[in-house]
């Protein structure tokens, strides 16, 4: 058999296989509208994703985005907007949502400017994980509860936040109570780094303040779980790390600063 030969037997065998896909394709619950927060893999930056089903646009939506492409799979297609949340603006999303710290929301209209790799990178990634994404949000419990019991339960003389440090690219989860007299340190351990801290002008209480680090991907499961209901395993959030001696030096001299000065 020559090679032409043998080139068109390989096209007609690969139509024939796309036809067979396409006749046994079993079409799956899809979702005309919906939305997350996302991070894509070689991209330190958070973002803010919609994606509309092309037959549900209407030509009044705004362009409050940074990037935007088309998605097209076998039974749907979906206009894909993008915005980019910097850090700053991630943690006050967080505290808003978490512990209802309110923020200038004129904050999430601001442009940015992606790169052409970034673009690019952003695109391939959702493409790739739209169908997962999907999956994910229709099983999901819409629920707050297993998340709020862990990150927003909070007791007499205490407050907590999301804070970001300067010089560290790095979000935590921060705890601060007031040591009374009859304080007792709870015995179940669940952050990175503790210091106590001096009141002004308070000669017998003192601040026990404790700090857990938050991987990328679990700040982006929190975000989904609280605002979207998009379930993730809560025990992520018991995950011990270890903190550098600069990182818990800076840690505790930005807050003792920011909070107790």
């Amino acid at each position: 058999m020559t090679s032409t030969a043998a080139l068109d037997l390989d096209l007609v065998n690969q139509s024939t296989m796309r036809v067979q896909l396409i006749q046994n394709y079993q079409p799956v619950q899809r979702l005309n509208e919906f939305r997350l927060f996302y991070q894509p893999p070689n991209d330190n930056n958070f973002y803010h994703v919609t994606f509309k089903m092309i037959l549900q646009l209407s030509e009044n939506y705004n362009d409050d985005y940074d990037y935007e492409f088309f998605y097209q799979s076998l039974d749907a297609s979906y206009y894909v907007t993008c915005k980019l949340l910097p850090r700053p603006l991630i943690i006050e999303i967080l505290n808003k949502e978490i512990y209802e710290i309110d923020f200038d929301t004129n904050d999430l209209k601001h442009k940015h400017t992606l790169t052409w790799n970034q673009k690019l990178n952003l695109e391939l990634n959702l493409k790739q994980d739209i169908p997962f994404l999907q999956e994910q949000i229709l099983k999901s419990n819409p629920s707050n509860t297993s998340i709020d019991q862990i990150l927003s339960a909070q007791q007499d003389y205490e407050f907590r936040l999301f804070y970001q440090p300067l010089d560290d690219f790095n979000i935590y989860n921060v705890t601060c109570k007031l040591t009374l007299q009859d304080y007792n340190q709870n015995g179940d351990i669940d952050y990175d780094y503790e210091f106590f801290c001096k009141i002004p002008n308070d000669v017998i209480n003192t601040r026990h303040v404790t700090c857990k680090f938050l991987t990328p991907s679990l700040i982006i499961n929190i975000l989904n779980k609280k605002v979207y209901g998009i379930d993730f395993d809560v025990n992520d959030l018991k995950c011990s790390f270890a903190l550098t001696l600069q990182q818990k030096l800076n840690l505790e001299l930005n807050l003792i600063y920011d909070f107790f000065s």
